[in-house]
């Protein structure tokens, strides 16, 4: 039998687990993706036994529903329509993911029945949370809506983006020697300023003069007590986004030319060029695609909510409230003990591993 969706407030309860989380800023709430990437070991694959169930075959059997006999009432949901709700729901629900929503609307379906056999479909508070959660419905409806007209771009803008942004679409095989400034072990002094500052050229030196990158960066390592496994020396096919932002310009450098010393709290950092060279357009296309669709949609609803400026009543809700103050002297929260040392003692982030 054909169902109706009932209890939108219910519904969208139940649809908690599929919502796509966004990420909170002080800017308009980022757009959705394109897609997202299945988990390993999970599929969106229906079963081979699927292919025999009919669209008009019953996938949901309410047991223990329709004991009030009221009008409406559902005790089995068919293919079809399943499908229709979970395609309109979520697209591309894993099998779990579909199997579980499955579960969670046969109860909504039961449990509704019972609220419909009290008349609580009927109370002001019931229809003032329906007109809340429909208007909710049409936001997300709306953002799917500009997410699907901004998901196709033209090869124009595509090719425009790629020649505009040529540095973020360049690789290069470097090596890279990590200094630590801070010991690992008790017995050994931390070494001055001027010190490490020194023994910093003085690797860099040693480098330029044609030394063994490994061996350099053994005595790194062995020089403030790490003995463990040396960090990657090679590091193949990196881009400008792998390094942090200040360590970018090494991909000014030219091949053979060892850069600078670049010192960080924990560490320094001396690269060389190896090779470099641009990722094909074919190869980031994608990557172009989902990056303007994004932007469209930042831009989007920024201007939508820019165009929307609530005034209140301060009467009724009172003044709105200033931020506190950060506390300072002799008020601020006391230090943890043994904080500073443990931020100067942290090791030098490790290179992304590929």
């Amino acid at each position: 039998m054909r169902f109706h969706v009932i209890s939108v407030v219910a519904l969208s309860c139940a649809l908690a687990p599929f919502a796509v989380a966004q990420t909170g800023s002080n800017q308009a709430p980022p757009p959705k993706s394109l897609g997202h990437a299945v988990k390993p070991n999970q599929t969106t694959e229906l079963p081979p036994t699927a292919a025999s169930v009919k669209p008009t075959d019953t996938v949901i059997t309410v047991t223990g529903g329709c004991k009030s006999g009221q009008t409406g009432c559902v005790t089995s949901v068919s293919r079809e329509d399943f499908e229709q709700l979970a395609n309109a729901i979520k697209p591309g629900m894993t099998t779990d993911a579909r199997r579980n929503f499955a579960n969670q609307y046969a109860r909504i379906l039961a449990f509704s029945d019972q609220a419909r056999a009290l008349g609580l479909q009927n109370t002001p508070r019931y229809k003032e949370i329906i007109q809340y959660v429909s208007d909710q419905l049409l936001v997300e409806a709306l953002n799917q809506y500009y997410s699907e007209q901004y998901a196709d771009q033209p090869d124009a803008k595509i090719e425009e983006y790629y020649k505009q942004n040529s540095k973020k679409f360049l690789q290069a095989d470097l090596q890279r020697i990590i200094i630590p400034s801070q010991p690992a072990a008790s017995e050994i002094q931390k070494p001055t300023d001027a010190e490490q500052k020194a023994y910093i050229e003085k690797v860099r030196q040693q480098w330029l003069a044609g030394g063994d990158v490994e061996t350099l960066q053994k005595e790194a390592l062995t020089r403030m007590g790490l003995t463990g496994s040396v960090p990657d020396i090679n590091l193949k096919n990196y881009t400008p986004s792998m390094l942090p932002s200040n360590q970018e310009s090494v991909f000014s450098l030219k091949p053979g030319a060892i850069s600078e010393a670049f010192v960080d709290p924990g560490a320094a950092y001396i690269y060389k060029m190896v090779s470099e060279s641009q990722k094909p357009l074919s190869e980031v296309q994608p990557m172009i695609v989902r990056t303007l669709h994004d932007d469209l949609m930042r831009q989007r609803v920024q201007e939508m909510s820019e165009s929307v400026k609530p005034t209140l009543n301060e009467a009724y809700f009172g003044p709105e409230k200033k931020p506190e103050a950060p506390q300072q002297g002799a008020n601020a929260p006391a230090q943890q003990p043994g904080e500073s040392a443990q931020k100067a003692n942290a090791a030098p982030a490790a290179p992304p591993k590929k």
